[in-house]
């Protein structure tokens, strides 16, 4: 049986098919890799955290290695790292984006017991200041509180290492967690907001928020840490800690992520309960001072209504007023139509009757109205009172018939 075209161009497809089905067997899919950057004073277990993620995802996780002097978002500007915490107080920052907001850091300050102001009406002159974790927040609060006591940038001096016997103040944003003490250091003791070395403490129990975006006054009760300092309630501050990553990170690894951190809640509380249980879907993505990543973005509004759900209503009512100005066009077209084809019944009753004139007139007379009426007709045709349709052709039909009839008794009467 010869081949017929068809069968020749499914034969010459089937070698492409098959290699392309055995490039694809044999290519592995490759996991994403997401690199996170970890807090200086580990609040997790990142090898908890790292199994609890390639478990419940394509996910490979890594632990960032980046040095103490670069900061959270320094690291991912520099894509050292591909998702870090930091304090929803930290400024925006072109090509970063937010994942989820995660726990509440709160302020914790320490003093050295040996440490004696200079000058007891600007009691931070002079000071060193020891900022844990790299925090973004604890760098602002610094600056804040030395402006508010009129000092430049070299009357103190802040760190992002612990220096042992030169540090006077350890400034430290992180969860409220008695387990886990190790950014305080011998020799030191927790100190309120309200203390004697803060003239400005009302600023802090009521004004805070003004000054420091999303900075907000916090209590840390009486006895909550076994440390030197706690046997009284602490005035402090406390901010939103936030998961973010860049902005080119794949859609589909941070989809995965978020939905792997918010289904894997009560897993996640288990290693680490002060940081993870709060975390939960029904923030205001407007409170956070990063964007969204779109993959964040596409798992949080995936069960949301699409546009024609949100829209239904009115998207029938324009399709009722879109029927009902289709209908009303097609009647005014109709009516239209119908006005033509009265006016062209006028040329058929004036040509009929010029046909048969009884007595007829003489042939020429019929013959100039005839041309006159044709010269009308046309002229109605092309400003659009006539169309050119079926009725049209019949007029020009009879008009040439007509003329033929009259042209044809004037001969027979000269003969």
């Amino acid at each position: 049986m010869p081949y017929t075209t068809g069968m020749k161009i499914k034969l010459t497809l089937i070698p492409g098919l098959l290699l392309c089905v055995a490039l694809l067997a044999g290519c592995e899919y490759a996991a994403p890799t997401l690199r996170m950057l970890i807090d200086d004073h580990r609040q997790l277990s990142p090898e908890a955290l790292q199994t609890i993620i390639e478990e419940q995802s394509n996910i490979r996780f890594r632990e960032a290695q980046v040095p103490l002097d670069v900061s959270p978002l320094q690291a991912l500007a520099d894509d050292t790292a591909d998702l870090a915490l930091i304090e929803n107080s930290s400024a925006f920052v072109e090509g970063v984006r937010a994942v989820l907001p995660v726990y509440e850091r709160v302020l914790h300050i320490a003093l050295r017991d040996a440490y004696q102001p200079a000058d007891p009406g600007r009691p931070l002159l002079g000071a060193d200041f020891y900022i844990a974790n790299r925090s973004a927040a604890g760098n602002a609060f610094v600056d804040l509180v030395t402006r508010r006591q009129e000092l430049d940038i070299g009357q103190y001096r802040t760190t992002p290492v612990y220096e042992d016997g030169v540090t006077d103040f350890i400034i430290y944003f992180g969860p409220i967690n008695p387990d886990n003490t190790s950014w305080m250091q011998p020799g030191y003791s927790l100190v309120s907001l309200d203390n004697d070395l803060n003239p400005h403490r009302k600023f802090y129990e009521e004004s805070i928020s003004y000054t420091a975006p999303n900075m907000k006054p916090k209590t840390i009760p009486a006895l909550t840490y076994d440390l030197p300092g706690n046997s009284e309630a602490l005035l402090t501050v406390a901010v939103d800690a936030i998961l973010v990553t860049r902005k080119d990170v794949s859609e589909s690894a941070i989809y995965e992520l978020t939905k792997t951190f918010l289904e894997q809640k009560p897993r996640l509380t288990a290693i680490a309960p002060h940081l993870f249980s709060g975390i939960n879907e029904s923030f205001d993505p407007l409170t956070l001072n990063f964007p969204l990543h779109r993959g964040a973005r596409a798992y949080l509004e995936r069960d949301d209504p699409g546009f024609i759900e949100r829209y239904a209503e009115t998207i029938n009512m324009l399709v009722y007023l879109s029927f009902l100005m289709i209908s009303a066009f097609l009647a005014f077209a109709r009516w239209r139509e119908h006005r033509k084809k009265d006016r062209i019944d006028v040329f058929y009753n004036r040509v009929l009757l010029i046909r048969d004139e009884q007595p007829p007139r003489p042939a020429a007379q019929r013959l100039a109205d005839l041309q006159r009426i044709e010269r009308e007709a046309f002229n109605s045709l092309i400003s659009e009172k006539l169309s050119a349709n079926e009725s049209f052709r019949i007029f020009t039909d009879l008009l040439g018939t007509t003329r033929e009839e009259i042209r044809d008794c004037k001969q027979e009467t000269s003969a």
